[in-house]
C-alpha cells in the first residue's frame, strides 16, 4: 500500500543523510528540552524564598552555562557526528542542571 512505500522511501532518506545528519536532527530537540527546563526553574525560583533562591542560583547558572555551549556546538558542528554528539550530551546536561535547581526552588 501507499503508506508502507512513503515509510520505506522515509527510511531511505534518513539512512542516506549519514549520521551526522542523524545526530543534526536530535540536537536541536534536546536543546529545546533544556531550553524548556531553565524556563521551568526559572519561574521556580521567581516563586522560591530567598534561601532557596540562593540555592538554586549556581545550577541554574550552570545550565544556563551549559545550554548555551550545546547551541554553540550544534552550531558549528556542520557534518561532524562528534560534535553533535557532544551538543546532545551538553544540552543534557543543562537540562540535569535546570532541573537539579528546580527541585532545590521548589523544595528547599
Amino acid at each position: 500500500d501507499m503508506r508502507a512505500v512513503i515509510a520505506t522511501l522515509a527510511v531511505v532518506a534518513v539512512m542516506g543523510m549519514g549520521p551526522g545528519s542523524a545526530w543534526a536532527f536530535e540536537c536541536p530537540a534536546r536543546i529545546d528540552e533544556a531550553r524548556a527546563a531553565v524556563q521551568k526553574a526559572e519561574t521556580a525560583l521567581d516563586k522560591a524564598k530567598a534561601a532557596a533562591k540562593a540555592a538554586a542560583r549556581g545550577p541554574l547558572a550552570k545550565a544556563k552555562e551549559m545550554l548555551s555551549h550545546a547551541e554553540a556546538e550544534h552550531k558549528g558542528a556542520g557534518t561532524d557526528a562528534k560534535k553533535h554528539a557532544e551538543a546532545v550530551r551538553e544540552a543534557r546536561t543543562a537540562q540535569g542542571y535546570a532541573e537539579e535547581a528546580r527541585l532545590i526552588a521548589e523544595r528547599f
